[in-house]
């Protein structure tokens, strides 16, 4: 009795676990959080370039003055 009572636990666990273990399915909130992260990547390479021409606004406008000043 003690024998098919291991093996009927034995079975109910096997029976119960996930067929393949290593296979990983992607969620929902993987999916949004990649989305998330590619906006957010997306927005510091232009705030990068709004940068790079503020910085060669602010160059250009310091030559002009400089030119103004020096006759």
């Amino acid at each position: 009795m003690k024998i098919q009572l291991i093996l009927v636990a034995s079975l109910l666990v096997f029976g119960c676990s996930s067929g393949d273990s290593t296979a990983e399915k992607e969620t929902i909130g993987k999916e949004i959080a990649d989305d998330y992260n590619a906006a957010m990547d997306k927005a510091r390479n232009v705030e990068n370039q709004v940068m790079e021409q503020k910085l060669k606004i602010d160059e250009a406008l310091k030559d002009a003055e400089k030119t103004n000043q020096d006759p």
